[in-house]
């Protein structure tokens, strides 16, 4: 995630493109918090207490990325760790569209 956090905030979020981090799966909202300031996240992070937003988006696993074509519909899905230059070319190969 710190790696994540460096290119949004050197690439992604120059570029337009919006990261949002959700937190569940057996933690609590003061641990996103902590995790947030700790590995200094600037973008928006929220806490999923009830997964809703695994169960609307299929989210089994974590960690996962969904990534949203420009009219907001899920044009890739991501399971496990992946490494930033895959999401990075993810990110691209979308902003090209």
């Amino acid at each position: 995630m710190p790696v994540v956090a460096e290119r949004y905030r050197e690439k992604f979020e120059p570029a337009g493109i919006n990261v949002i981090g959700v937190s569940q799966f057996r933690t609590t909202e003061a641990d996103t918090i902590a995790f947030v300031e700790r590995n200094q996240l600037t973008f928006p992070n929220i806490y999923d207490e009830h997964a809703q937003l695994a169960s609307a988006y299929g989210i089994q696993g974590v960690p996962s990325y969904v990534f949203l074509d420009k009219e907001g519909r899920i044009a890739h899905r991501s399971a496990g760790a992946r490494g930033v230059d895959l999401i990075e070319t993810l990110l691209d190969d979308l902003s090209a569209e």
